[in-house]
């Protein structure tokens, strides 16, 4: 009588950890809910390169892995197009330019977490950037192309509240295309792995590239600040902050009983409950 005891205390004493570690991560999201970073601000610096193997660079802030700094986006001053706010965009780009001068390319805005580019000589804006809700896969459109954007999750590394989108195209079916190339944007970054101020993922220019080259984001600063290094990217997502196992895993906006007896279904069987 006396062992069932100890195993029932046990099993209650399981039960209750789980219960608080769950209703801890229900409170991290809820962090995270409120912690968007902005994509457009003043004085924020991408340093962008392309791939140089073999080649032996200097370590630096900007370019810590020491891959290669070619071409770097700086967003500083104001403009007024059509009646609207926009932060201009500077590029310098030696190889491309033909010189060490900054070039306007863009102007940029951001609404309601979204984000809008007013390209060079262009007379219309175009959505370029959607971070609005974080916890939907949506469906967007760039000129022809329809293509489908992720619900964020959170990395190791990444800034408070900080979350990454995969961006998926469709088949010809029309389906979500889950297994061939996909793109990364970041909350305030954009697309680390493409040029991040024009829609240019790699599953769609097919090495077409409007600089020539294909370019990544190595690092994304302000005030000596990182926003982005191209190492977080490569850490673990962060369990607390993602859609799994250890958090909502019933999908239903709560962290509940049911989701702790699911959590010791998982445990104890290596299966959720459907």
């Amino acid at each position: 009588m006396k062992k069932l005891l100890d195993l029932f205390g046990f099993v209650a004493y399981i039960i209750v950890a789980i219960a608080l570690f769950c209703i801890g991560t229900s409170k991290a999201m809820a962090q995270v809910e409120g912690g968007y970073v902005p994509f457009v601000e003043e004085g924020k610096t991408w340093y962008c390169g392309y791939e140089h193997p073999y080649a032996n660079l200097p370590l630096t802030p900007e370019d810590p892995e020491g891959e290669g700094i070619d071409c770097i986006f700086t967003m500083f001053g104001d403009t007024l197009v059509n009646g609207k706010d926009y932060k201009k965009v500077y590029c310098l780009f030696e190889e491309y330019y033909g010189d060490k001068e900054q070039h306007y390319y863009c102007g940029v805005r951001e609404e309601a977490r979204r984000v809008f580019i007013m390209e060079e000589k262009a007379t219309e804006e175009k959505l370029i950037y959607d971070f609005s809700c974080p916890k939907e896969m949506i469906t967007l459109n760039y000129d022809d192309y329809r293509f489908a954007r992720s619900k964020g999750v959170h990395r190791h590394d990444f800034l408070p509240g900080q979350l990454e989108y995969n961006v998926y195209k469709f088949t010809e079916d029309g389906e979500v295309d889950y297994i061939n190339d996909s793109s990364s944007w970041i909350d305030g970054v954009g697309d680390h792995l493409s040029y991040p101020f024009a829609f240019e993922f790699n599953f769609l220019t097919y090495g077409e590239h409007k600089f020539g080259k294909d370019i990544t984001v190595r690092t994304c600063m302000k005030d000596g600040k990182y926003y982005y290094k191209e190492e977080w990217f490569a850490s673990p997502v962060d369990p607390s902050m993602d859609d799994s196992i250890w958090g909502d895993l019933n999908n239903d906006g709560q962290v509940g009983i049911s989701d702790v007896m699911d959590l010791i279904n998982y445990i104890l069987t290596g299966s959720r409950t459907p």
